[in-house]
């Protein structure tokens, strides 16, 4: 597993530029450009995605469902959890940096924070006994997919024990759109964000828990 602190090489600057969404340059890209001024939270990597003129908002679009506990299916801590393993494992500091303060602001402690970003083995994880079944399916099924693209039957049958199919899908959906912006954060070297004001209060207003997460 590779440490979501380490990089194969450290850029001082982004292999490609985000729009700027105050002067986008191009009167095509002032939709887009828009869209990043009413999202609240700023962060470089929407700036990136906006250069695609007509899948930046759609992407945005999914984001925003993923995000909003009314129209997402998963609890929001088994949706970051699937997001920061992920990342921890393949070595996207930036995603996991951005998520690590949503895990933190929703109750996942210091001590599983920790173990995720040094992207320890799944038997040094579980050995730490604070992870529950089901976050040890989570862990299990990402791990398996990231590494062969697949899962094992029994793997699969695990989670539906724990979980509903409709909920088994979705951790594969936040999983895939998040391997995405991983690929585009890590090979185009998107830089760290600029400190963002009343980050908690931000997260809590824009990220929301469903039905799921009060049981």
């Amino acid at each position: 597993m590779a440490d979501a602190t380490e990089t194969q090489a450290v850029r001082s600057k982004p292999l490609i530029d985000g729009i700027d969404m105050f002067n986008p340059g191009d009167p095509t890209l002032e939709r887009n450009a828009e869209i990043l001024r009413n999202f609240s939270i700023k962060r470089n990597v929407f700036n990136l995605f906006a250069r695609s003129r007509g899948l930046f908002p759609p992407i945005m679009d999914t984001l925003n469902a993923l995000l909003d506990g009314k129209t997402r299916t998963i609890q929001i801590l088994d949706y970051q959890l699937v997001v920061l393993r992920m990342t921890s494992t393949v070595g996207a500091e930036y995603l996991f940096g951005i998520n690590e303060p949503v895990s933190r602001v929703n109750g996942m402690g210091d001590e599983k924070i920790d173990a995720l970003r040094k992207g320890l083995k799944a038997e040094e994880l579980f050995a730490m006994q604070v992870w529950s079944e089901r976050q040890q399916c989570i862990i299990t099924l990402v791990d398996e997919s990231v590494a062969t693209w697949t899962n094992k039957e029994e793997t699969i049958r695990w989670a539906q024990s724990l979980m509903t199919d409709d909920e088994v899908v979705e951790l594969f959906i936040v999983l895939g759109f998040y391997s995405m912006i991983a690929r585009l954060t890590k090979s185009l070297a998107v830089q760290k964000d600029a400190p963002i004001p009343e980050l908690e209060q931000a997260i809590r207003t824009n990220i929301t828990k469903n039905r799921a997460d009060s049981t």
